[in-house]
């Protein structure tokens, strides 16, 4: 069945990849319509997805009302989304949505209630879970051929801090209001694919979160620990120029996954895989990866197409909304470790300030004054006396 998508957003991120991504699956999806609130964004769109002006709107509601929408592909700033998830939901539609889930936890489960109230299916853009390197290891790791994994570490120290599209607010990623975090969350596709490869879901969280450049709101750089009910992931993201790189532990085995130059994926290319066994090393056999944009091109069309199946035949999609809920709080629970040096544990309670509002919330606990995040004016905490 061809599935009607009808685009709300038409930021780079829904231009560049979203509408290629649709256009190159014609079997499973045809594009019907598209809202954005910025006419030049929304005639952009117009263009590249060959649609009538009858077709886009100002105002996204116009869209979820269409009947020739079963698909809403949610493509805003993450503050924007629960909203659009909860409308789309009780129109009776399918959505996919955009990573992070949301800017706050309690959004994010308002969504996934949304959805499953509705019978509606809800995923989320975890397009690195697509990469070839990524499907290869996690093969091999449920093959039982590195044992049981013992550990994981994802760096991804070398993220290229790209704006927004130029129509709207290009750097609302560096309002913590608007994007609930800095580089972290951003990038949180270390988050999730740390736990990806770790096999177990995330219950604890510790962290150490400082800014890329003195003055701003949000962290440029965060070191975290993801504790499952018997193994522990290291997850280090940060702007600038740093290494990148997968390593993966097991009682019979080790993989590790490079990156061209030492660097960060996806703007670094996979180079290679290698796997040590008792027997010694040996390269995987998995093709060096692709430049950016055809790599992140080749993974949302998988997700895309991913997202058809999940639909068409009641299986969960790749990153179901559950998930992805999680996925975010984890990445709360690093920032309110980081505030207050302890360890969190998930789920976030529901009635907390930082379930609540997210990295705002953190204005609402005891944040010592030796804490760094206050001390760097962090997340609109001030240091005590200013």
């Amino acid at each position: 069945m061809t599935m009607r998508v009808g685009i709300v957003g038409c930021g780079n991120v829904a231009l560049n990849f979203h509408v290629p991504a649709y256009q190159a699956a014609p079997e499973q999806f045809t594009i019907t319509a598209l809202a954005d609130p910025t006419p030049e964004r929304l005639e952009l769109g117009r263009a590249s997805s060959g649609l009538a002006p009858h077709q886009v709107h100002a105002d996204a509601l116009e869209l979820l009302a269409r009947d020739d929408v079963d698909v809403v592909d949610v493509c805003t700033p993450q503050h924007l989304h629960r909203d659009l998830v909860v409308a789309a939901a009780a129109a009776g539609k399918h959505i996919l949505c955009e990573k992070p889930l949301a800017a706050t936890p309690a959004d994010a489960a308002a969504m996934v209630e949304a959805a499953d109230a509705a019978g509606v299916v809800l995923g989320v853009v975890h397009n690195y879970l697509f990469f070839p390197e990524i499907v290869a290891a996690r093969t091999l790791i449920d093959s039982g051929t590195i044992g049981e994994v013992r550990n994981v570490v994802v760096d991804m120290l070398g993220v290229v801090d790209s704006p927004g599209a130029a129509g709207y607010r290009p750097q609302w990623r560096h309002d913590p209001a608007a994007a609930g975090g800095g580089v972290l969350m951003d990038m949180l596709h270390g988050v999730y694919l740390a736990e990806h490869l770790v096999v177990e879901p995330v219950e604890r969280v510790s962290a150490y979160v400082d800014a890329a450049t003195s003055g701003d709101a949000v962290e440029g750089l965060a070191l975290c620990r993801l504790e499952t009910a018997d193994r522990a992931a290291l997850v280090n993201i940060g702007w600038g120029h740093g290494p990148g790189g997968i390593r993966i532990t097991g009682s019979k085995g080790r993989l590790v996954l490079r990156y061209r130059d030492e660097g960060t994926m996806p703007w670094a290319p996979f180079e290679s895989m290698t796997l040590t066994t008792e027997t010694g090393t040996e390269t995987v056999d998995v093709p060096a990866g692709q430049e950016l944009a055809p790599l992140i091109s080749a993974a949302l069309h998988s997700t895309v197409v991913d997202f058809a199946d999940a639909v068409n035949s009641g299986r969960a999609p790749a990153a179901p909304g559950r998930d992805a809920l999680r996925t975010l709080e984890a990445t709360v629970a690093a920032y309110t470790s980081a505030a207050l040096g302890t360890t969190i544990g998930l789920p976030l309670p529901v009635d907390g300030p930082t379930h609540r509002r997210g990295v705002i919330g953190l204005a609402d606990l005891d944040v010592p004054e030796s804490s760094p995040v206050r001390r760097r004016s962090l997340f609109g905490l001030t240091p005590e006396g200013v």
